[in-house]
């Protein structure tokens, strides 16, 4: 948000990628078949799909990421207890 505040008057257009946790093998092998990580060209497609359609946006997001993304903004307790959710099932607990 602060780039593109920086960069507004320029010819320059920010745009924010925000994955959701995706099959590759960024975080070990494990993770390129991972059942809960997104497929990677499930992802790859969606987020053509928004800059296809939505070639102005500011975010692009993807539906997996909305949890995160919107989990504060109703109700700060359910981002809480999502966050230690999400977290656990990151730490494998």
């Amino acid at each position: 948000m602060s780039l593109r505040y920086q960069l507004k008057d320029t010819s320059v257009q920010v745009q924010e990628l925000v994955p959701p946790y995706v099959q590759t093998e960024l975080m070990g092998k494990e993770q390129a078949t991972d059942p809960p990580a997104m497929p990677l060209a499930e992802y790859v497609d969606e987020v053509m799909t928004i800059l296809t359609q939505e070639p102005g946006a500011k975010e692009i997001l993807v539906k997996r990421v909305y949890p995160l993304r919107f989990a504060g903004n109703s109700n700060p307790e359910k981002f809480y207890e999502f966050f230690e959710q999400f977290n656990a099932a990151m730490a494998g607990h």
